[in-house]
C-alpha cells in the first residue's frame, strides 16, 4: 500500500472540504463518526495496537487537542520511524564487524541515508525493519546471509524501537499543542483588551455627556500631574 499516497490525499482533500463551507461539514461530520467507529474496532480487535494506545493516552493523559494528535501522530507513525533507522544503522555496522569488513567514509554515510528513506517508507508490523536491512547491505556490498541472526533479537528490538518512535510522535503532539495554546492565550487576550478598550472608550463619552461639571482630561496630561495636584482637583470637583 502507498502509506504516504494515502496521507497525502487525504490532507489534500480535508482542505478541500474545508473549502466548501458548509456544504463539506456535513461529510467531515460522517469521516468523524467513521474514524471515531474505526477506533472502536480496532480497539477490540488489537487491544496491544501502537496508535489507538497512543493516541489514548495522548489525548487522556496528557491532554492534547484531538485535532492535533489525530493529525500528528498518523503521520508520524507512518513516516517518523527514527527507531527503525537507528537499528539497522547498528544492525548493518555489526553484520561489517562481524565479517571483518572495515567501513570507509562513504560506506558509513551510505548506511545512514539509506537508513533514513527506507524507515519512511517501512511497513509499520512487527519484523517489518528485516527487509529494509537487507536493501541497506546490498547498497554496501556487505553478505544478506548474516540477517536470520537478527531474527533471533528482533522481537525484542522491536518493542525498543516502538518506544522510540512512539516517544518522538508523542513529543511532537505535545510541543504542537503547547504552541497552539500559546497562540490561542494571545489572542484571546488581545480580544479582551479590544473589548476593555472600546468599554473604557463608551464610558467616557457617556461620562461627557451625562456630566458636564466633571473636566475630563486625557491620558498624556493626566500622567503628567502629580498625586498632589491630582487629589486637589478631585476635591475641587467634589
Amino acid at each position: 500500500m502507498n502509506i504516504l499516497g494515502l496521507v497525502l490525499f487525504a490532507m489534500v482533500f480535508g482542505v478541500a472540504l474545508r473549502k466548501l463551507g458548509e456544504e463539506g461539514e456535513e461529510l467531515i461530520r460522517f469521516f468523524n463518526a467513521f474514524n471515531e467507529a474505526t477506533m472502536v474496532l480496532v480497539s477490540w480487535i488489537m487491544c496491544s495496537a501502537t496508535l489507538p494506545s497512543m493516541m489514548k493516552c495522548v489525548e487522556e493523559n496528557n491532554g492534547v487537542d484531538k485535532r492535533i494528535s489525530r493529525f500528528i501522530l498518523p503521520i508520524g507513525a507512518t513516516v517518523n520511524m527514527d527507531g527503525a533507522a537507528i537499528f539497522q544503522c547498528v544492525a548493518a555496522v555489526f553484520i561489517a564487524q562481524l565479517n571483518n569488513i572495515e567501513l570507509n567514509a562513504g560506506q558509513i554515510f551510505t548506511i545512514l541515508v539509506t537508513a533514513t528513506a527506507s524507515s519512511v517508507g517501512a511497513a509499520g508490523i512487527p519484523a517489518g525493519g528485516i527487509i529494509t536491512i537487507a536493501i541497506i547491505l546490498e547498497a554496501i556490498g556487505l553478505p544478506t546471509n548474516d540477517l536470520s541472526l537478527m531474527l533471533a533479537v528482533d522481537w525484542i528490538v522491536d518493542r525498543t524501537t516502538t518506544v522510540v518512535n512512539v516517544e518522538g510522535d508523542a513529543l511532537g503532539a505535545g510541543i504542537l499543542h503547547h504552541i497552539n495554546q500559546q497562540e490561542m492565550k494571545k489572542q484571546h487576550l488581545g480580544e479582551e483588551l479590544a473589548e476593555v478598550l472600546v468599554e473604557a472608550v463608551a464610558n467616557t463619552q457617556a461620562d461627557e455627556e451625562t456630566s458636564p461639571l466633571v473636566t475630563h482630561q486625557t491620558l498624556g496630561s493626566a500622567g503628567d500631574q502629580s498625586p498632589r495636584e491630582s487629589a486637589e482637583a478631585i476635591e475641587s470637583v467634589l
